[in-house]
């Protein structure tokens, strides 16, 4: 048999180690590590010194009845039981035991040891308690605030900081009379605009607009980025959809919001210049041949500037925008109210459908004209030198519309407006047609300039294929334009 079988009472197998008992102290609380206070039995003194605890392996036994657990050696680790430090108060000591060993698995969080100290019965009662300072943080507690009171039950933090209070809200001013004006002044020019626009937006479909067709890119066309142009067509047609008649006047109206000055430049109708797809002719023809895209294109292409819409009025809508005015003031010379009664008698009273004697003058000199009769001297041709007094009395009547314009009420403007939309045609959208009519009465401020092209001294009178005609200096009159309508810097009051 071997020794193996000798220690194990015959068996191979290894004997299992036989568990011990140990007193353990009243005084425990379940933590382990502490200083273990150990009862001696009765029969000893108080005093006497503080036995060790044998061997692990050895049992143990005593002449007194303690509470007893396992030898947390050899087994898990439970929860200790609760015991009355009341009823063993006597003894205390200092040293702790030696006999307990623990593996690293079975440890567990411990609170930091305590110094027990010997002292009397009497006042054992209660376990000393440590002050703030002696006792050391946990250390899982890891708030940075501030502490006030820290005891064995709870911590008391400082309270939060209190929110400043909000300053009481000041006292609103009372408006002056000066402030009260100013309001009053918004209001009414938000109510005037919103007016405006409305009716505006009215006048605007009533409007004919034409779809834009293809147009010619002329290279190297005169523009500025603060400059617009608008071609305004004058037609002897009664109606725009049915018939498209001759073009009796061509006007760029060119608005040069950096100078504030708006340009009335008159094309010379007899003009010769190469229309695009039809070769040489008289500008008027173009509007013939093509309408007013055609036109646009040739005036671009011949003149080399640019032009961005057009609008095109019938002798009919001219003679009602100047009755909505109440008549244009024009200096008329007995020559030229002749000529005015002629062209009434024979082709406005017959194209509007009055009599024929109807609206005559009686002598020249300044007056009042009627939409017949202002239409009768924008087309007088035969006095004076031809065309170019004609053009010139055409920037007249326009200039003396803008003027009356301006001095007219507000409320008579859509009266005007109106009776002279069904006449008009145009290519601009709704959109571009608001946005204009809202620069009108900015342009009404603005310097009213004229001029006409081709300017004296850059044509020659001809004659081609029968026709008399005006042979034009492009390159001459190119740099005018240049100058005058699309110039970045306003001219002096001397020039």
């Amino acid at each position: 048999m071997s020794d193996l079988e000798n220690r194990n009472g015959g068996s191979d197998l290894p004997r299992p180690r036989r568990k011990t008992e140990v007193p353990v102290p009243p005084s425990v609380t379940g933590y382990r590590n502490n200083p273990i206070p150990v009862q001696r039995p009765s029969n000893e003194p108080p005093t006497a010194a503080f036995p060790r605890v044998r061997e692990q392996h050895q049992d143990y036994s005593s002449d007194t009845e303690e509470y007893t657990i396992p030898n947390s050696a050899y087994t898990d680790y439970e929860e200790p039981p609760i015991y009355h430090e009341d009823d063993y108060n006597e003894f205390y000591d200092d040293t702790p035991p030696t006999n307990y060993q623990q593996r690293p698995s079975q440890q567990y969080q411990q609170r930091p040891s305590q110094q027990y100290q010997q002292r009397p019965p009497q006042q054992s009662q209660q376990r000393p308690r440590q002050s703030q300072q002696q006792r050391p943080r946990h250390p899982q507690q890891h708030s940075q605030r501030p502490q006030q009171r820290q005891s064995d039950d709870y911590i008391q933090q400082q309270p939060r900081r209190q929110k400043r209070e909000a300053p009481p809200p000041r006292r609103r001013r009372r408006m002056g009379c000066l402030g009260r004006l100013i309001r009053s002044i918004i209001v009414l020019a938000v109510i005037i605009f919103a007016i405006y626009s409305a009716i505006s937006l009215a006048l605007i479909n009533k409007l004919e607009k034409v779809p834009r067709g293809e147009r010619l890119v002329t290279s190297g066309a005169l523009h500025s980025n603060h400059t617009r142009s608008v071609l305004l067509i004058g037609t002897d047609s009664r109606d725009l959809n049915s018939e498209r008649g001759r073009s009796d006047s061509m006007i760029l109206l060119t608005i040069n919001s950096r100078t504030g000055e708006v340009y009335l430049t008159s094309f010379m109708r007899d003009a010769w210049v190469e229309i695009p797809n039809y070769g040489g002719n008289k500008l008027n023809a173009a509007y013939s041949f093509g309408g007013a895209e055609l036109l646009m294109d040739t005036i671009e292409q011949n003149y080399s500037v640019r032009i961005d819409d057009y609008l095109c009025v019938t002798f009919t809508g001219f003679a009602n925008i100047i009755d909505a005015l109440g008549g244009v003031k024009i200096e008329v010379t007995p020559e030229e109210a002749e000529e005015i009664n002629n062209i009434l008698k024979n082709e406005v009273n017959e194209l509007m459908g009055d009599d024929p004697v109807s609206d005559l003058l009686e002598k020249g000199g300044e007056l009042i004209l009627n939409g017949k009769q202002a239409l009768s001297y924008a087309r007088i041709r035969y006095v004076g030198n031809a065309d170019f007094e004609r053009t010139s009395r055409q920037r007249e009547v326009i200039t003396q519309i803008m003027q009356n314009a301006k001095t007219k009420a507000v409320s008579a403007i859509p009266e005007m407006v109106s009776s002279a939309m069904p006449h008009f045609s145009t290519n601009m959208s709704t959109t571009e047609l608001y946005l204009f009519s809202l620069r009108v009465p900015q342009m009404m401020i603005y310097d009213f300039r004229q001029q006409q092209i081709p300017a004296d001294g850059t044509w020659t009178p001809v004659t081609i294929d029968g026709q008399s005609a005006l042979q034009v200096d492009f390159a001459g009159n190119i740099a005018i334009l240049n100058e005058t309508v699309y110039a970045s810097v306003k001219p002096s009051k001397e020039e």
